[in-house]
């Protein structure tokens, strides 16, 4: 049986996964081992990336963070309410 935590995770990987695909136009799906510039993202949709996530989670993803985490599973963990991503940016 799947901890709670675990499927927060799941949960959160399938968003960030869901988020890159609408944000980048993917025909394909997005696995959570996907890194967001390998898939063609670039600054500019960096941007879309993290001003759909802040509206949509309405919670504040700083920039550095996110250009530290653009793996779908990184990026993910960000998200998660205990790592507290907001801090010193």
């Amino acid at each position: 049986m799947a901890t709670t935590a675990l499927i927060h995770d799941e949960d959160r990987i399938r968003y960030v996964s869901g988020v890159y695909q609408r944000v980048l136009k993917l025909d394909r799906d997005v696995s959570a081992d996907d890194d967001f510039f390998a898939l063609g993202g670039t600054s500019l949709t960096a941007m879309e990336v993290i001003d759909l996530i802040e509206a949509e989670q309405g919670r504040r993803l700083p920039v550095r963070n996110f250009y530290q985490a653009t793996v779908v599973r990184e990026l993910a963990g960000e998200l998660d309410p205990a790592a507290d991503s907001t801090g010193g940016a």
